[in-house]
Parts: C-alpha cells; structure tokens; sequence
C-alpha cells in the first residue's frame, strides 16, 4: 500500500509538473513598427513668398535591418516646386547604391532611395532618409505626402528584400493668408411692409460681398411656417461671375412643428474662385399670416479654391407685415479716419412705418469728450415745417427735441427728421443713443415704436516698428544677411503698408505688410546681398515703416538695432586678413558638418554645412588680401 501510495504521488507530481509546463505562457513581443515621417510634420508661414524654399527631411524611426529602401513624397505642383532632394552625406541610411533622385514638377512628386551592396548587413535604428528642397510656386496649400499604397513606391526593405511593415505620417504646407472677412447677408436685410399681407408673395436673395476666390458655399435658412412658407429656391448668379457654368446647386427641405429648413450648397466644378460681390441664392416666401420673424443664415460655410474655409462675417434678415414705426439715427455708425479733431460731421434723425403722427419727441445723448454740438437744421417733412421746441446741454451731452406738425404724418420709407452737426473735439467713442422718445397720434395716443441707436469713433491708424534682429552679428562678403523686423497695427482699422529695411543709409529693401488687423503684429524678413558691399565695415541695421492715411504718430514709425559687420571671405578668425591662420582654422575642421564637434560656422565659406576643399579653394583665391 505505501508503494503504490508513492507510486500515486510521483505520478500525480509529474502530471502537475507536466500540466505546468503546457500552461506556462512566456511573453511574446510584437517588434516595433518602423514610422516613416515628414519632419517638419507641417510648415505653416505666411512669410514664404513665392521664389522663397524650404527643406524638410524624410526621416525612418526603429526601423530594424534595413538594407534597401525608396521613397515617394508627392506634393501640390501649383503650389510647391522640388528644388532638389539628397541624402544626406551623414545618415546612417545613405547606402553605397544611390540613384539619381526623379523629381517631376508637373505632377507633383519626387522619389529617391538607396540600397547596400552584396552581404553587407542592414542596418537599426532612426535617422533621415533624404533632404528635399522645395521651392514656393504659389500661394495656397499643400499636402507633402509618401506616397501610397505603401510597398508600391515607398517602401522600406530587409536583406532578403521583405518589406519592413511601417507607419506613414505625412507633412503640409500653407503660406496662405486668410484674405479680409466677406460679408454674408440676407438681402434686403429688413422687409417690413403692411401691404405684405396674407397670400402675397416676397424675394430675399442670400447675398455676398468682398468676397475671395469664391469657389463652393453652404448655409441654411429657417423660417416660421405659421407666418411664412417657401415657394422657391434658385441659384444666384454670383459663382458664375468667373465665367464657368458648371456647377452643383443643391437644395433640402425638411419641416418640424413649427419650422421650416431650407439647405443650400454650391460648388464650382469646372472653373475658378470669383472675387467680389453678388447673390448666391434668391427665395420666394409666401406670406401665410401676420406677425414678424428673424430670417437668419446659419451653418454656413465658404470655401476657396484650394479648399481653405474663407473668413466671413454673417447678418441676418427680418420681415414684419405688422407696422411697427421706427425712430433711428443715421447713419448708425460712423467710423471714418478722416474724422480727425477739429473736423465736422453731422447725423439725420430719420422716422419710417408710421401712420398718423401728430408729434415726435426724443433726447439724443452723446460722449462730450470727443464730440462737442454745433447746431439743428430742421427738414420739412411731407411740406409741413414743425413746430419745435429744444433744451441743448453740451455740458451735459444730450439734446432735447419735440416736433408737432400741422397734419398727421404717415410714411412707409425713411423721412428725415433733422440734421445734427456735431465737431470732433479729440479721438475717442461715443454712443449716440435716442432716449425719453415719445410718439403720438392725431387722438393723442402713443404710437409703439422701435428705437435704432447710432455710434461714433474718431478711428486712429498708427503702424509701429517694434523690434528689428538680425540673424548674426556678422557675414561674409557676397553672403545672404537675414534680417527680421516686426510690425504691430497700434491703430484701429486694418492696415496695408510697405516696411523698408537698410544698412547705414542704403536701402536693403522692401516689402508689403497686408491686411494687419488692429493690435496685431508679424514679423518680415528681408533679405541682404552683401555682394558687393565693401568688406572690413560695421553697418547699421534700421527699419522704417511707411505711414498709412492720417496716421499722426510717426515717431515710432523708424527702429535701429544692431550691426553687421561684412568681413572678407576667408578672413575666419577676423583679423582684417587673410592669410595662412586662417587657412589653418579651416584644415583643422576638414571633413565636419554642422552635426560634427569639430564644426565651425566660420569656416564654411560656401555655407553648405560642410568643411571641405571648396571651402580651403575660397580662402587660397582671398590669401593676401586684407582690409584697407
């Protein structure tokens, strides 16, 4: 019994010690995925005008054996140029085996690879695949894009020539500058009309102005079907200003309880963007009962030709077939720069949509800081000349008025009133706002009325220069001088204006600041050839912005800051000479890049980012020559 009982436990043992082993999971890593990426992933700059180049790299992340790869990055030809793409001397993966780089502007791509030779091994890690250059052909933006599928013209390769799974993340590109706000508006934009009764019929058209290449549209329009119904939607005339007369107009309705949705959309097919003003849309509502609603424009959305959604500022409409009489100040906003101090400006008080007013009286308030009264002229209305009564303050800001009038007036279009003239004391703002105002019929009764209020602003347009930098304190003779000046618009209305840049009093250049919104600012580069200009000297660097229309600050208009001196080429350790020290200073960084410990930015003369015998050839051509 005790054997077997040993027996029964050994076997019972070497089961467990067997059933253990089958269940033991050892942990399997999956190997890291390779990622092949555009670095920088995005060069969003304004500043990259046409002619203007960039350079981003093509870089592979843990990427394991590789022995053979290829790339195919495509880009927007309209927009982009491939100037030229390398491989870098330096990385890891510029193999023996190095064909000449294919790059096709026309359609847009540029592909280049290397591969080992033989039984060399493949090779681990991360590092840059290529270098490509490209050069701004347009304004806009661009996709810089491996090409897919990935394993057709982008592909990366072990020594027996499997492809090596990856990831692709491509890059982008956009110098594009939004262009200035378009205008979206419900056209007219106020329908109020009593004969506009039930089972009559009226037009608004969905309207645009100021606008920017102008290429596809969408927005939505409710309305209240108990007052209101659509009879028709047609396209408006606007997208086919470029000349084009291909393109999709859409239209959907849908209903709930209460209202009605109607959506449209536009797209050019075959054409350019227009520029300008027009009508998108027209619509014919039918009149279903009295009352008064907001028509508004909402979900929408402009595009341009290149896709880009266009800035816009949106007003919506009104319509009211109930009479309601306004009392308002026109103009309801006045803004103008040249409105300086010591200038004149006058508004109406203007009435509309009224029947049988016997009398009117109201008191406009005013800011007396920048606005000081000058006097009333009183318009006959409908040929009867009022009776008036006025209590003026300009201590106090407001002006105090009553009209009567002989007969009852009744008018359904805006009737001036009376002028006021008022003369601009300083820059400043002020509300000019209707208060205490009263209407009355021929019984005596009140009338109900809407007020519309105005507002004044003596606008100031200032530029400012607030930094110049410059890149280095020193170059060569012959090299390029990057100088960098920042603009703000201190002012307040947008500004248009040319910065200038030089060197002690000769002008470096020039270049034009667009559409600087109020309190903003960007920085400009200019650029410097000092080929040419004498060596051995220290210039000065200054900047100077044009002044706009009115602008009456210009003392900070101009901004010096820094030097830079322009030195012989070759004379490295900038001693007025050239001679065999500096030659030297050059042999001991032969062979490094900027990458390299070795490296020093003055001994690369041609400033390819390497020390090598072009560099020595230069400084040989200058040996001897040294400053006057």
């Amino acid at each position: 019994m005790k054997i077997k009982a040993v027996t029964g436990v050994i076997i019972w043992l070497a089961a467990i010690t067997l059933l253990s082993s089958i269940l033991t999971i050892k942990p399997i890593f999956a190997p890291e995925i390779a990622t092949l990426s555009i670095n920088p992933p995005s060069v969003i700059d304004p500043s990259k005008d046409i002619g203007t180049t960039f350079i981003i790299n093509a870089t592979v992340s843990d990427v394991v054996n590789l022995w053979n790869w290829q790339i195919k990055a495509t880009f927007n030809p309209s927009v982009l140029g491939c100037a030229r793409a390398w491989i870098p001397s330096d990385s890891p993966f510029g193999f023996p085996v190095q064909p000449t780089p294919i790059i096709d502007n026309d359609t847009g791509y540029v592909m280049l690879g290397a591969s080992q030779l033989g039984t060399a091994p493949g090779v681990s890690g991360s590092g840059v695949l290529a270098c490509i250059e490209f050069e701004v052909k347009g304004i806009g933006s661009s996709y810089i894009n491996y090409s897919r599928p990935y394993g057709e013209d982008t592909y990366l390769l072990d020594p027996d020539m499997v492809e090596i799974p990856a990831t692709l993340e491509d890059g982008y590109f956009s110098n594009w500058v939004p262009p200035p706000p378009a205008k979206l508006y419900v056209n007219p934009p106020r329908v109020v009309d009593p004969t506009l009764t039930p089972c009559h019929n009226f037009t608004l058209s969905m309207s645009i102005t100021n606008a920017t290449d102008l290429y596809a549209w969408q927005l939505t329009v409710p309305f209240p079907t108990a007052i209101i119904d659509v009879l028709n939607v047609t396209e408006g005339s606007f997208l086919k200003l470029g000349g084009t007369t291909d393109f999709e107009f859409d239209i959907l309705y849908t209903f709930n309880a209460t209202h009605g949705v109607v959506l449209m959309s536009c797209t050019i097919m075959d054409g350019v963007g227009v520029n300008g003003d027009g009508d998108l849309a027209t619509i014919t509502f039918h009149v279903k009962d009295f009352g008064e609603t907001s028509i508004p424009i909402i979900e929408e959305a402009l595009y341009d030709s290149l896709g880009n959604t266009l800035p816009h500022d949106t007003f919506n409409g009104y319509f009211n077939n109930m009479l309601i009489a306004k009392l308002s100040v026109e103009p309801q906003e006045i803004i103008d720069p040249t409105l300086v101090p010591c200038n004149e400006f006058y508004i109406n008080i203007t009435l509309d949509d009224v029947e049988d007013m016997k009398s009117c009286q109201f008191n406009l308030t005013y800011n007396t800081a920048p606005l000081g009264f000058i006097g009333i002229t009183f318009f006959k209305v409908l040929n009867q000349t009022p009776t008036t009564s006025m209590i003026q303050s300009d201590e106090a800001g407001f002006v105090w008025i009553k009209l009567t009038y002989p007969n009852p007036i009744t008018t359904y279009s805006p009737l001036p009133l009376l002028r006021i003239t008022f003369h601009v004391d300083a820059f400043g703002t002020s509300p000019l706002n209707l208060t205490d105002t009263v209407l009355k019929d021929s019984t005596g009764q009140p009338i109900i009325h809407e007020v519309q209020n105005g507002y004044f602003a003596s606008v100031i347009r200032d530029i400012a220069i607030i930094d110049v930098k410059t890149y280095s304190t020193w170059v060569y003779q012959g090299w390029l001088a990057h100088i960098n000046v920042t603009v703000k618009n201190e002012g307040d209305l947008t500004e248009t204006f040319d910065v200038k840049a030089f060197y002690d009093a000769t002008l470096i250049g020039i270049i034009t600041v667009e559409n600087l919104p109020p309190n903003g600012n960007t920085t400009i580069t200019l650029t410097w050839n000092t080929a040419g200009v004498p060596a051995c000297h220290n210039y000065t660097i200054s900047a100077e912005a044009a002044p706009v229309p009115y602008e009456t600050d210009l003392t900070d208009n101009t901004f010096t800051n820094g030097t830079i001196k322009v030195r012989l080429i070759g004379d490295v350790n900038d001693d007025g000479k050239v001679d065999m020290a500096d030659i030297g200073l050059i042999c001991l960084t032969y062979g490094s890049n900027i990458l390299h410990p070795r490296w020093n930015p003055e001994a690369d003369l041609n400033q390819d980012k390497k020390i090598d015998m072009l560099d020595i050839g230069l400084a040989a051509i200058n040996y001897g020559k040294s400053c006057p």
